[in-house]
């Protein structure tokens, strides 16, 4: 996950996104600083960088697993339901078994709607998007979070455009633009996929959703315990899920989200990649700068890529290639540039 800098107001939230799917995600919101310089503050290089890497590992085995979910029939709706609930329940007493100080109530309004942008929407989103599309276009689309959020922060005042910036923004939407064939449905007329077009434009929504949580967590401002602050927005966003989800949950949903094979899947997305993603992010991201791992974030299309290919899912074609070299390449330079 990758942190915007040079905002005007550091942040202590070191959270979300490692959270998120996709969510998710992948963005860090941790105070730019130095790593620290004492040898007894400072653990071996290799075990921070193994740390941030089985990270990347867990997200992208997260976009496959997830397909998994649902089309095994379990509903999106029921998914994004179960996923946040459960992890509300891992968080919660970690949030007071790890957490310091107490949350003031002043800040709960602003954490709810970070929580409506980070939690629900991004994750309503992503879900129903990949509902649509393939692990292997939701991984690229979202390793432009950071171009997302750098837009944001720049029409807010956050940040100021340079032109390393400027280039990486210009790449990463000519990447997005020819994963989904936009050049050649204006140019050749070529007939779209509907559905897929649709899930693609659904994960890019969930993308720019959670970059305004990025930009609205910084408004926020630090001296809040991030443990307290992420348990808080996923217990407010289990209850707006659960009134969204509730009307529609069955019986069979139940019963399908404990049957193998879809347990273990689920599993997977709330032990590993909800609950151990934001625990190695948090301890791996105050030894190093966080404006230090995008790169990162290149692992996850090609775990997605390859993991859905083992699971014989088709061989991804020479567009997804180019798409994703230029957002690896916007990503580049967006680090380069923090």
């Amino acid at each position: 996950m990758v942190a915007m800098s040079g905002s005007r107001r550091p942040s202590n939230f070191g959270s979300l996104s490692r959270i998120s799917s996709k969510v998710d995600l992948h963005l860090d919101i941790a105070p730019e600083r130095e790593p620290p310089h004492s040898a007894h503050a400072l653990p071996p290089t290799t075990r921070v960088h193994a740390a941030l890497i089985a990270v990347s590992l867990l997200f992208g085995a997260n976009y496959v697993f997830t397909k998994q979910i649902l089309e095994a029939g379990l509903p999106a709706r029921a998914w994004v339901f179960f996923r946040i609930a459960a992890a509300t329940v891992f968080l919660v007493p970690l949030a007071f078994a790890l957490g310091r100080g107490r949350l003031p109530w002043r800040r709960v309004p602003m954490l709810v709607v970070a929580s409506f942008l980070g939690v629900v929407l991004n994750q309503v989103l992503f879900t129903e998007g990949m509902a649509l599309t393939t692990a292997e276009h939701s991984a690229v689309i979202n390793a432009c979070i950071p171009t997302w959020t750098l837009i944001v922060a720049v029409l807010v005042g956050q940040e100021r455009l340079t032109l390393a910036k400027i280039g990486s923004i210009v790449l990463a939407l000519l990447g997005v633009q020819y994963l989904l064939g936009l050049d050649q449905i204006l140019a050749a007329g070529k007939p779209l996929d509907r559905n897929q077009l649709i899930g693609d434009l659904l994960t890019v929504a969930n993308g720019i959703s959670f970059a305004c949580h990025l930009v609205l967590m910084r408004r926020i401002g630090g001296g809040i315990d991030s443990w307290h602050a992420t348990a808080a927005m996923f217990v407010a966003a289990s209850l707006m899920t659960g009134a969204w989800s509730g009307p529609t949950l069955t019986a069979a949903d139940w019963q399908l989200v404990v049957t193998p094979p879809v347990v273990w899947f689920g599993l997977y997305g709330v032990l590993l990649a909800t609950v151990l993603t934001y625990s190695l992010n948090t301890w791996a991201l105050r030894h190093v700068r966080s404006s230090q791992v995008a790169i990162y974030i290149n692992l996850q299309p090609l775990v997605a890529a390859g993991l859905a290919m083992a699971m014989g899912q088709p061989v991804p074609g020479v567009r997804f290639g180019v798409a994703m070299a230029l957002v690896f390449a916007a990503l580049w330079l967006r680090s380069r540039s923090a």
